[in-house]
């Protein structure tokens, strides 16, 4: 019984020596794999017939600073208000509207 016990925590030993030697490859093949599979996905599937796409993929740009950011962190995002990146673009925008009407 102790014999197996033995044989059995060296083949163990051998697995993880060989498993930790090989991780970063495996984990490369992962990588490589995913974007494969995402470059594929995004070719074969046509967009649906209403021609809108998922708001996860769309990019809005800030009107203040242009910077492109994701649809659904934007600010004013789902009405047909101007989009915006952060607050402060925001409040920019607001104190630059007063600027314009004033003078």
């Amino acid at each position: 019984m102790l014999k197996y016990l033995i044989i059995g925590a060296l083949l163990a030993l051998v697995f993880l020596i060989v498993y930790s030697r090989l991780r970063p490859y495996i984990e490369l093949l992962r990588k490589v794999f995913s974007a494969l599979k995402g470059t594929l996905d995004a070719t074969s599937s046509p967009t649906p017939r209403g021609g809108s796409t998922k708001t996860e993929k769309k990019l809005v740009r800030c009107v203040a600073c242009g910077t492109w950011i994701p649809a659904e962190r934007a600010i004013g995002a789902g009405s047909n208000m101007s989009e915006y990146c952060s607050r402060e673009c925001l409040a920019k925008a607001a104190t630059g509207k007063k600027r314009k009407l004033a003078g």
